[in-house]
């Protein structure tokens, strides 16, 4: 006989009267976002996808409720105001499929389709405006830049750890909703934002009900007054390994797992790491070839991966795969930056160079997963900890041919934390590093 059998029947029916009751908000809120999609081809979800080259190459993707047939990206380098006859460019989706959904998800009709336009002749340092049709529904005129080829200085705006808000993720107000309208202003505020870099965990789980509402939010709450889109840099966390991520952010004939470098500028590179597969192996000897051959010729290196080599809130021994594969080769070629999240803090560290503060060689690691998900307590006390906070915020980088600022702003518009490194002090842990 088990355990619960010997439990008076009575007492079972309270116990499960309980369970009920502690389940009844995950069910209800379950209910609310797994809900019945009207078909449609009007375009929803417009979204632009930068990889390697964001000077000449994007993904214009969007997605419809109904599979459709036609489904066209008209596009030039002048606003057209929808008028399909006036765009110099149109192209076809280069990829156009059904989303992968859950039997509960079919259940209840929220059947879509994801529709991707690979574009490989861009200008730099030039704004595309845009109009996708499917099936003769159009969306409205939108508009995205490409990256500078030459030094022109450029800012990134970082986030990690959307996930799921407190408030539950059709809220108008969730804390996801507030940390996108906070990119807004800040694209807005700065013309020269080129991309949302993401260190991912977008949602729970990368499954279409959760996925829907992250790209909802992103396209009403990111998209500026102007109709201009913030492109996603994407990268793999532990929560996005259904294929739902990949759907989501197709990329065609995708050289490597989730890992590649990001040309920004002439100057200034941005290498995306997948902590959810081998840290060794394949990756890791991509990562070194990639810093042998970059870190000569660009004046700032930033690394961007889920899980921290030197985490605010988790277990340090839990970070060993990050810090014993990827930090001594981060050391050796005087990376400047490390983007961080999953801890679902804010954080910064001191200078580490081979696991001591060093001001003038260490490499600053900062992050750990402010966008939207609930905020854990930090530990201050770790040695290598300069700041430590509870805010959902983000990170705005901004590179220029002499100094690399970093500001973290919560929601409430309010800078709480901010560093920079000098081109001068890059030259010191450069020449420190490669002896």
């Amino acid at each position: 006989m088990n355990t619960i059998s010997r439990i008076p029947s009575f007492i079972q029916s309270a116990l499960a009267g309980i369970v009920l009751a502690f389940l009844s908000p995950a069910v209800s809120q379950a209910s609310d976002y797994i809900r019945a999609l009207e078909p449609s081809t009007e375009p929803i979800h417009v979204r632009v996808l930068f990889e390697s080259n964001p000077s000449r190459e994007a993904v214009v993707a969007w997605t419809t409720t109904a599979p459709g047939e036609n489904h066209r990206l008209y596009y030039d380098t002048e606003p057209r105001g929808g008028d399909l006859d006036a765009y110099r460019h149109d192209l076809p989706s280069t990829h156009s499929a059904p989303y992968t959904l859950l039997d509960a998800e079919r259940e209840a009709g929220m059947h879509s389709w994801s529709h991707n336009v690979f574009l490989d002749d861009l200008e730099p340092a030039t704004a595309y405006y845009l109009t996708v049709v499917s099936d003769g529904d159009a969306s409205e005129e939108l508009h995205f830049i490409t990256a500078p080829a030459d030094e022109t200085p450029v800012r990134l705006v970082a986030v990690g750890d959307s996930r799921t808000p407190r408030a539950g993720r059709t809220h108008p107000e969730n804390d996801r909703r507030l940390v996108n309208a906070l990119m807004r202003r800040q694209m807005e505020e700065h013309p020269d934002v080129l991309a949302m870099i993401h260190g991912a965990d977008y949602t729970n789980r990368a499954y279409w009900a959760e996925l829907y509402w992250w790209l909802k939010d992103h396209a009403e709450m990111t998209t500026t007054a102007d109709n201009r889109l913030l492109p996603i840099i994407p990268s793999r966390g532990n929560h996005d390994r259904d294929v739902g991520f990949e759907e989501m952010f197709w990329w065609p004939d995708r050289e490597n797992d989730y890992y590649y470098t990001t040309h920004l500028n002439a100057e200034s590179a941005l290498i995306t790491l997948n902590t959810e597969i081998s840290r060794g192996g394949n990756q890791r000897e991509w990562l070194e070839s990639q810093l042998a051959e970059l870190r000569p010729g660009k004046r700032w290196l930033v690394a961007m991966y889920h899980r921290p080599a030197f985490p605010s809130v988790r277990d340090f021994e839990g970070a060993a795969p990050q810090r014993l594969a990827w930090v001594p080769l981060f050391d050796q070629y005087g990376l400047d930056l490390g983007y961080e999240s999953h801890d679902h803090a804010l954080k910064r560290t001191h200078p580490i160079y081979q696991g001591q503060i060093d001001e003038e060689r260490g490499v600053i690691y900062f992050g750990d997963g402010g966008g939207g998900v609930p905020q854990r307590r930090p530990d201050p006390d770790r040695w290598y900890l300069a700041a430590t906070g509870r805010h959902h915020h983000t990170h705005l980088l901004t590179f220029t041919s002499d100094k690399l600022e970093v500001k973290a702003i919560n929601i409430d518009d309010e800078v709480v934390d901010e560093f920079a490194l000098t081109h001068d002090r890059r030259e010191v842990v450069t020449a420190g590093s490669m002896q």
